[in-house]
């Protein structure tokens, strides 16, 4: 299937590694002109370096919870680029041992407000744009019920951008402007959060891989897969949605 994304331009946050990384080798790898972040300088190096010669690639370092900073990297994501057609929200502070008000603040800052200050700040491109398309990187801990014993911050704030994903795509939908939301299931990256739980709590880890359908966790390049299709003119009338990559291990049925 020809995606139709040749050409186009867009930004990641959060793109390092895992999902965030694999989004935009696969973006990258469809045409698609990358500006992405991500906090530390030795990861974002590591990825601009590994795509050299495959197509247009800049990388900074930029702390997400710092909303100027998020901004002003998005006015000069558009310069470099020469515009912006995608944006794909992928930071976040991921999920806390520490029942803490400090828990709470990171995951807002990180996971909402970043995401508040992508779009909005790359509003005005994305109304030039003829194929504009946002995607907030979720979870299913935003409405799913996950039993491990950490902070609620990270499924409360993830619901929350999935809900300023749903009002964009219904504000700005009239602008030509889509707006989505993939969540998905527990995905294994090596060094990841995952491989530290197969690692350190291994019970609670086989529980969960034994509790998808196949067995096993999912891959970042499989979240990957679904999330540049839902940006792509290919995906013009998905608008609104959240879609589930797990592997089937959350067991409501949708309708």
């Amino acid at each position: 299937m020809d995606l139709q994304l040749a050409g186009k331009k867009a930004i990641v946050s959060g793109a390092s590694r895992g999902i965030g990384r694999a989004i935009v080798e696969k973006l990258v790898s469809e045409g698609v002109s990358v500006a992405f972040f991500a906090r530390g300088a030795e990861g974002v190096n590591d990825l601009v370096e590994s795509l050299a010669g495959q197509g247009t690639v800049y990388g900074d370092t930029v702390d997400a919870a710092d909303y100027d900073a998020v901004c002003d990297w998005v006015k000069r994501s558009a310069e470099q680029l020469g515009g912006i057609d995608i944006v794909i929200s992928n930071t976040s502070a991921s999920s806390s041992l520490e029942f803490t008000p400090e828990a709470w603040r990171n995951n807002f800052n990180i996971d909402m407000l970043s995401a508040v200050a992508l779009t909005e700040t790359a509003h005005p491109y994305l109304e030039q744009s003829s194929a504009a398309a946002i995607l907030q990187i979720a979870t299913i801990t935003a409405f799913e019920h996950h039993d491990v014993p950490v902070c609620p911050s990270y499924g409360a704030m993830k619901a929350a951008t999935i809900n300023h994903a749903a009002q964009l795509a219904q504000t700005w939908g009239k602008q030509g402007i889509r707006s989505n939301s993939v969540s998905p299931g527990p995905i294994f990256v090596e060094g990841g959060a995952w491989d530290g739980i197969k690692e350190h709590f291994f019970e609670l880890y086989e529980r969960d891989r034994l509790d998808h359908p196949s067995e096993r966790l999912g891959t970042a390049e499989e979240v990957a897969n679904v999330s540049v299709f839902v940006c792509s003119p290919a995906a013009s009338w998905v608008n609104g949605a959240n879609l589930v990559v797990d592997g089937g291990f959350t067991k409501s049925v949708g309708f």
